[in-house]
């Protein structure tokens, strides 16, 4: 069994701080247009940024992602 990554739940994490695309984008320090790009699926989450993200949001970089099981063949 493995994991890979499904739908990005940054804006639901941001929702839950109460905090905008815009606000966010300033405290990672990248535009707002690059917060969207991950939102919307557009681009993926580096593993650095999601370290951070999880900082600045206080939670886990697994919070930032829905992880889907793969089951191998062999199972």
């Amino acid at each position: 069994m493995r994991f890979q990554l499904g739908d990005c739940l940054l804006l639901e994490r941001l929702k839950e701080k109460g905090w905008t695309q815009a606000y966010f984008a300033k405290r990672m320090d990248v535009s707002r247009q690059f917060v969207n790009r991950i939102i919307s699926g557009e681009r993926k989450m580096s593993f650095e940024f999601a370290l951070n993200a999880a900082h600045i949001l206080g939670c886990r970089t697994t919070d930032l992602y829905v992880l889907e099981v793969v089951r191998d063949r062999s199972e």
